[in-house]
């Protein structure tokens, strides 16, 4: 015994100690071994069947969209704007109305048409009778209105003979009169393209993080139809409230099951009596994070993923982290985040209004707003061809545009993704 006992004590026994319990520590851990009876041998025959209908789909997402050819504009004289020039959303209308200048300014004079801005701005405007004095005045469009209470008053005196072109969308899928077109910044739009991408990108299994409210549902419900549509998996959910770090926190320790993996080092180190170097692991089954907030919140959440060791899991979110300035130093937390976006924040495209807009500090904010407006007039001048080329896009400002059996205007994006501070266009 006493030969027996200097033999324990030494180093070589404790690291042999160590080694075993380590070996029995990873097979106890599903996350490092998977045992397969019969039954689950027939799941995963299952599961070859659901990437092969993925592999489909995947396809299908990654042929080059075919585009409108412009041949035949539509002759337009008169456009009536419903836009709020005054009151709370009067800044929003005055870019709005910047875009549609702008747009029309690329139109030689001869052709241009004649604008008026009726000011939704005022709450006591009485949209049937303004509509009525459009019709009488001859107009061939209106533009407009923006908010969704309205849109849904001018809607019930619409008629065939003055299309209306919203620029936001009614809360449901009811079919309204064929002269009503709706287009706007939907933020579903996103969340499509988000669970496209992922699935392209190689992503099973995701988990979602949105604000606990009406537009972080609406996003998650839009993502997770859409991942679940071409074979994706969400294995769990988080709902935050706004500005609850320590909540937030929390809620992401336990979707990357951190206590769990330092419970057994805990116990690990309670044996051994020797304090461990310690890296935890992430669940295998966790491919991708997609979550929803402001810039302000992913400042704060992308930065708890990389502190907890997920900073090697892909991370998505949607436009609304980002406001089209570049800021290198605010935006470093933002980095390894990919979003979609409208396409003319990136491209070369009207390069010094883009430059005049993000040195205004009151317009900085509003720049897809002003996109909003350039492609409003484009959809007019191009609005038989979208209507007749159902399967086809108009290459705009906003995106890549469609016209669906709603008559609602819907937006194929860009990928983008932060690099050193920076957001920068990368392949689909």
């Amino acid at each position: 015994m006493q030969i027996i006992k200097p033999i324990i004590e030494s180093c070589f026994t404790k690291y042999a100690i160590l080694l075993v319990l380590s070996i029995c520590l990873c097979g106890c851990n599903t996350n490092y071994i998977e045992i397969i009876s019969d039954k689950e041998i027939d799941n995963n025959t299952s599961r070859t069947i659901d990437v092969s209908k993925t592999q489909i789909n995947i396809d299908e997402l990654l042929i080059r969209k075919e585009t409108i050819e412009i041949t035949n504009l539509t002759p337009i004289k008169k456009i009536a704007l419903l836009l709020p020039m005054t009151g709370k959303y009067s800044k929003i209308g005055k870019v709005i109305f910047e875009g549609i200048e702008a747009e029309l300014n690329s139109i030689s004079k001869n052709n241009r048409p004649e604008l008026s801005i009726f000011d939704t701005g005022d709450e006591n405007i009485n949209l049937r009778d303004t509509y009525y004095e459009m019709l009488s005045n001859n107009f061939d469009y209106v533009i407009g209105p923006i908010r969704k209470n309205l849109i849904n008053k001018i809607i019930n005196h619409s008629s065939d003979k003055l299309p209306i072109l919203t620029l936001n969308y009614t809360n449901n899928f009811k079919k309204y009169p064929d002269a009503v077109y709706q287009f706007g910044l939907l933020p579903e739009d996103e969340a499509i393209c988000i669970a496209e991408k992922s699935i392209i990108d190689g992503n099973i299994n995701a988990s979602l993080l949105y604000p606990d409210n009406t537009w972080g549902k609406r996003i998650g419900e839009s993502f997770s139809m859409r991942f679940e549509e071409l074979g994706g998996k969400v294995i769990n959910t988080i709902k935050y409230k706004k500005d609850e770090e320590m909540e937030i926190n929390k809620s992401i320790k336990s979707l990357l099951q951190i206590e769990k993996s330092i419970n057994r080092k805990d116990y690990l180190q309670s044996i051994l009596k020797t304090k461990l170097q310690y890296k935890p692991y992430i669940p295998n089954n966790l491919d991708m994070i997609f979550s929803v907030g402001t810039s302000k919140n992913m400042r704060s959440i992308k930065p708890q993923f990389n502190f907890n060791f997920a900073e090697d899991v892909p991370f998505y979110s949607t436009s609304h982290i980002y406001n089209g300035v570049i800021n290198k130093e605010i935006n470093q937390d933002l980095n390894d985040i990919k979003f979609c976006d409208i396409p003319w924040l990136y491209n070369n495209k009207d390069i010094l209004q883009k430059k005049s807009l993000r040195d205004n500090v009151e317009k900085r904010d509003l720049l897809r707003f002003v996109a909003i407006g350039m492609d409003s007039v484009k959809i007019l001048y191009n609005i038989n061809s979208l209507k007749i080329n159902k399967k086809k896009y108009l290459a705009a400002n906003t995106g890549y545009l469609q016209l669906d059996e709603f008559n609602k205007i819907r937006r194929s994006l860009i990928i983008v993704k932060f690099r050193n501070g920076k957001a920068k266009e990368v392949p689909f």
